[in-house]
């Protein structure tokens, strides 16, 4: 039974996230652990702390208790699935540290999450707690834009530069769901030449080989804007529904999220972002 985590804070971005994982995981089991991690505002606690530790514990109490009225409430909306089973979590936690702990401790293998757009960019959707969950967590993240709609995967988009050699590990999410939902992979190749030196050539041959019983293309990028490059190239394609990335791809990841001078990750799409974890042996 795949073991999936979903975080929540009740929003409709988060609820807009659980629903496309139910949509995407329908036909398969899955054991979901829906999350909430609430904590008292700093401000507040300041000022809580000049008073005694019982009214301290009484407010984190009501916190608890509304984080699982709104957890029933959530429940109550999922459609039924037989295939399908949930337990709620409701933590007085750091989120990046209650999302850890159950990572860990439920042996979770996939983190499916909403995120919200900065003001005035309503595409920018890599936020604060999606950029700690990606960078901090060897597990799978696919992380939901606002206001998308789920759709299955008639195209995905895959970005590479040819650098490392891919593992059977690395791309087995990937072909997972290429095969289950018949989806045609294309492979983007991001480079200011279209001459490979030998290593990218023997690991092009490598990733063409495990992508041998899908149907997949490969196209050349020579944009020096990564993120503005695949932007155009799914604004130019109709029917791409995810972006998908490995992330032990250390070097072009970086290149492709983290901007100068900026912690968090940084990235513009209407489609939804899947960062694979698996790391070679």
């Amino acid at each position: 039974m795949k073991k999936i985590l979903l975080p929540t804070d009740f929003s409709e971005n988060s609820i807009n996230a659980i629903e496309y994982a139910t949509e995407l995981f329908k036909d398969i089991p899955c054991k979901f652990y829906v999350l909430n991690v609430f904590k008292i505002p700093y401000l507040a606690n300041e000022e809580l702390m000049e008073h005694n530790a019982t009214q301290l514990a009484a407010l984190e109490e009501e916190m608890y208790d509304h984080s699982i009225e709104e957890m029933n409430r959530l429940l109550e909306k999922i459609p039924e699935n037989p295939k399908h089973n949930y337990e709620t979590i409701s933590d007085y936690n750091l989120f990046s540290l209650a999302v850890h702990q159950v990572v860990s401790e439920k042996e979770i293998e996939l983190i499916i999450m909403g995120t919200k757009g900065a003001t005035g960019a309503k595409e920018i959707f890599i936020g604060s707690n999606t950029s700690d969950v990606i960078m901090r967590n060897a597990c799978n993240v696919i992380a939901i834009p606002e206001n998308h709609s789920f759709k299955f995967p008639k195209e995905i988009v895959f970005p590479t530069d040819f650098m490392i050699r891919y593992s059977p590990e690395d791309l087995e999410p990937l072909l997972d769901l290429a095969n289950k939902f018949e989806s045609s992979v294309r492979v983007v190749h991001f480079s200011e030449s279209d001459i490979l030196e030998e290593d990218q050539i023997e690991n092009k041959r490598v990733l063409d080989s495990f992508l041998k019983n899908v149907n997949h293309q490969y196209y050349t990028l020579s944009n020096d804007d990564f993120e503005e490059g695949i932007n155009c190239f799914v604004q130019s394609r109709a029917n791409i529904d995810l972006i998908m990335i490995i992330g032990r791809h250390y070097g072009f990841f970086e290149r492709l999220f983290l901007k100068p001078k900026v912690r968090t990750l940084s990235f513009h799409t209407k489609v939804p972002l899947f960062v694979v974890h698996h790391k070679k042996e």
